[in-house]
């Protein structure tokens, strides 16, 4: 295989969650007065934190307790997205690697991940708490490379947004932006072909080339 480690992000990238992310967003946000678009919240505020601060919200505790709200009758229901399973399994087989390092609490994610039948393929789950510091920092993509016994020049991380590919680059690893056509709508294209990853993909059954 031309990658053994195989580092995938969790919301937009193995789980179908961006329409449930988006839409809460978007809503929480009229709730403070501020009318965003789907493309402001993809380039400003997805994946990050400190996001809402930067768009004018100054109780960013109070802000994510209401996301959460909007979001956690739904997240344990996120379905991957069509070919990541298959994608892991054939991994798996050939002896290769899995991780899913995500910027996310845990609580939003590992409910999906076990209905979805991941739990007993991933060799490691990182979440928010599990590091100090997030993607774009090479933290949590190092930790997850070390805890596999792998080297970075035979990883490829994959993900949705710019700090995703980031984060790679700065962990010395090969990077995969997974942006399907119906993305389009969350991630303006111009933005995604600016962030240089090592390759796009539309689906992931792009990536079996990689495992022959």
């Amino acid at each position: 295989m031309k990658y053994k480690y195989f580092l995938f992000d969790w919301d937009g990238s193995l789980g179908n969650s961006l329409p449930m992310w988006f839409e809460a967003f978007q809503k929480v946000f009229a709730e403070y007065g501020k009318r965003v678009t789907y493309k402001q919240i993809g380039e400003k505020v997805i994946g990050d934190w400190e996001g809402p601060s930067r768009m004018g919200i100054e109780n960013q505790e109070e802000f994510f307790t209401r996301m959460e709200v909007e979001l956690m009758p739904k997240l344990p229901f996120v379905e991957l997205n069509p070919g990541a399973k298959e994608l892991i399994e054939n991994i798996k087989k050939l002896g290769g690697k899995v991780a899913v390092v995500s910027s996310s609490k845990r609580k939003y994610i590992e409910p999906a991940m076990q209905k979805n039948g991941l739990m007993n393929l991933v060799d490691v789950f990182l979440a928010k708490e599990d590091v100090k510091r997030h993607k774009p920092d090479p933290m949590m993509l190092n930790r997850a490379i070390g805890m596999v016994g792998g080297e970075p020049d035979k990883a490829l991380m994959v993900g949705d947004t710019g700090k995703d590919i980031m984060a790679a680059k700065n962990a010395g690893m090969a990077s995969a932006l997974y942006y399907p056509k119906r993305y389009e709508e969350f991630y303006a294209r111009r933005l995604q072909e600016g962030w240089k990853s090592t390759y796009t993909i539309r689906s992931f059954g792009e990536l079996s080339r990689f495992l022959k």
